[in-house]
C-alpha cells in the first residue's frame, strides 16, 4: 500500500505486509520506521484519542482502538448494505400481525 502523509513536507511510502515482517520503502521525503508506525497507528484517530508515538512498546492502546473502530465500521458497513438492498426494491409490503389488531 502506498500512503503519503505530513501536509508541511508530504513523505510518501510503500509499505508491504509480508508473512514474517512489514517492508517498508520511503519514495519521496524523509521518515523512518517510527514516523511510518506513527502515521498507520494513528490512522482514524480523533481528537482526544490516545496518540501512538510509533514505538513499538507504545502500540497496545493504538491497536485496541482501530480493532474497535473496524468492528463499529463493519456494523455500519452491514446495515448500508442492508438499505442499499432494501431501497433498490420497488415493492414492500405490510405484515399483519395477528396480535396487534
Amino acid at each position: 500500500m502506498i500512503i503519503t502523509f505530513n501536509s508541511f513536507s508530504p513523505v510518501t511510502v510503500e509499505v508491504i505486509n509480508r508473512q514474517q515482517k512489514v517492508e517498508y520503502n520511503v519514495i519521496s521525503g524523509i521518515a523512518d520506521e517510527k514516523d511510518v508506525r506513527a502515521f498507520l497507528g494513528n490512522v482514524g484517530r480523533d481528537t482526544y484519542d490516545y496518540c501512538f508515538t510509533g514505538h513499538y512498546s507504545d502500540r497496545k492502546p493504538a491497536i485496541k482502538r482501530l480493532e474497535e473502530d473496524i468492528e463499529e465500521l463493519e456494523k455500519q458497513l452491514e446495515y448500508m448494505k442492508f438499505a442499499l438492498k432494501v431501497t433498490k426494491k420497488k415493492q414492500w409490503s405490510k405484515v399483519i400481525n395477528k396480535d396487534n389488531k
